[in-house]
């Protein structure tokens, strides 16, 4: 049998963009988008936004879609034509293997990819991470800023939602510092594939209940939990909106802590009226070059 062969979509291009393009390509890439740091131009504003489309008869309008997309937007915002390349399966690990390296975030934790070997020993939290299809390791600033308000934010014992886990990062990291379960849960079946490919690399599977859903299940009672003190959501703007229309806060114990990442600078104070109009206050926000990450805290009724 063939193995199953993808056409690699990417753009490379400003931080500011980033979030535009990855919506366009959201609408044709099931497997998931993912915006990352771009390593090889070490520029600090730069980002590569890429996706995956899977080589069958949908292919073709696909990219037509794409390119017809793209060509208004730059009608508006300037953006650069993407670049294809095609990814069989069997290549897929060895590219991931040659362009990523352990990253250190926050005063604690490491995120090392699965396959590499430490040569020295570390005084970090390891992270472990095989990354599945067009998920990343950590790399982007908005992951990054997630790990970074965990590493405050988690008491000892407490409980956890992860909505849109992606590869399980931050319910993974969660648990290493000290969280005692953590549900989470993503609408892609091969975000869920890495999230339980990465909680057992990391030993944590007994402690991590993952699930395809979103805030809707788990407020209709599908998972063992329906409100935690530590909820956590690194996702773009516009889908964040959307899940608080759906119930997000509800999601929170009261006095406890909502951690939002995958927000521009410049959204700030879109995302936080949503915030404040669901009950919540902003504690804190740290920010990493275009970036923002947010904690709310849970008013009293």
């Amino acid at each position: 049998m063939d193995k199953q062969t993808w056409l690699e979509v990417s753009f490379i291009l400003p931080g500011e963009q980033a979030e535009v393009v990855a919506e366009i390509l959201n609408r044709y890439a099931h497997q998931g988008v993912v915006i990352e740091r771009d390593l090889q131009t070490r520029e600090k504003n730069q980002m590569k936004v890429f996706a995956y489309l899977p080589e069958d008869d949908t292919l073709d309008h696909n990219k037509q879609e794409i390119e017809k997309a793209i060509f208004y937007l730059d009608k508006i915002l300037p953006v650069p034509a993407p670049t294809y390349r095609q990814i069989r399966d069997e290549d897929w690990m060895a590219s991931w293997k040659k362009f990523y390296q352990p990253v250190e975030i926050g005063q604690q934790l490491i995120i090392i990819p699965a396959w590499f070997e430490m040569k020295e020993k570390i005084n970090r939290i390891p992270i472990r991470v095989n990354p599945g299809l067009a998920f990343g390791t950590g790399t982007h600033p908005t992951t990054q800023l997630s790990l970074e308000l965990l590493e405050k934010y988690v008491q000892p014992g407490m409980e956890m939602i992860d909505v849109g886990c992606g590869s399980g990062i931050l319910s993974i990291a969660g648990i290493l510092l000290g969280a005692s379960h953590a549900i989470a849960v993503d609408i892609s079946e091969a975000a869920l594939l890495s999230t339980v490919e990465n909680i057992a690399i990391n030993g944590v599977q007994d402690k991590v209940e993952s699930g395809l859903a979103s805030v809707r299940e788990i407020r209709a009672g599908n998972f063992s939990s329906q409100k935690a003190p530590l909820v956590v959501a690194n996702i773009l703007l516009k889908i964040l909106e959307d899940l608080f229309d759906l119930g997000l806060g509800e999601l929170v114990c009261i006095d406890g802590h909502l951690l939002i990442s995958g927000i521009l600078n410049d959204q700030v104070d879109e995302i936080e009226k949503k915030a404040l109009a669901n009950g919540f206050t902003r504690v804190e926000q740290i920010t990493q070059i275009d970036w923002s990450a947010l904690a709310f805290r849970k008013n009293l009724i």
